[in-house]
């Protein structure tokens, strides 16, 4: 993978509390998105392939369909991207709860990890990804939460839709040493 950079922001004083994932939409990519479409060139590609080989041409200035979660671990020495992305090609439906407008599906997950210039990007199977069919959606009735555990770095995640956990979309990934 090509070094980007993750944009720079303070370290952040409590990294074990839990925060919501923020998402980018890879659709038309931008300065503000360019270290996730960096992570996801390869998939990007093969999802537009997708599409142009099903007929589907409307997306040549751009990407097809594609969204992505991420969180971001800041230190002085490093940092780390937990991304995961959407896109119709890779991803699979793992439930729908209609009454609240969102689905949860498995996608491919990544870490990027940025040691000055240099960025290790590692696959990491599948994650919960949270489709929301509106921005009006309660965020505290269903939402894609991680942490990091400094003592074990370990990466937390979890994914709630109306105050209940979705089974099987919270887990600890251990992070690499070096």
């Amino acid at each position: 993978m090509g070094a980007s950079h993750a944009q720079a922001q303070a370290v952040t004083a409590d990294p074990g509390a839990w925060r919501p994932m923020s998402y980018a939409n890879l659709q038309a990519p931008s300065p503000a998105t360019a270290t996730y479409v960096d992570i996801w060139k390869d998939a990007l590609d093969a999802n537009n392939r997708h599409y142009e080989s099903r007929g589907d041409r409307r997306f040549v200035e751009g990407n097809a369909p594609a969204n992505e979660a991420h969180f971001v671990i800041w230190s002085s020495q490093r940092s780390a991207v937990f991304s995961i992305l959407d896109t119709a090609s890779q991803c699979t439906t793992k439930a729908t709860f209609p009454d609240v407008g969102a689905t949860v599906k498995l996608c491919p997950m990544r870490i990027a990890i940025y040691e000055g210039l240099q960025v290790r990007t590692m696959d990491g199977g599948k994650a919960c990804f949270l489709e929301l069919a509106s921005a009006a959606a309660d965020p505290d009735a269903s939402g894609a939460y991680a942490s990091y555990d400094a003592a074990t770095r370990n990466l937390k995640t979890g994914l709630i839709v109306k105050h209940t956990a979705v089974d099987g979309c919270s887990f600890d990934i251990p992070f690499p040493r070096r």
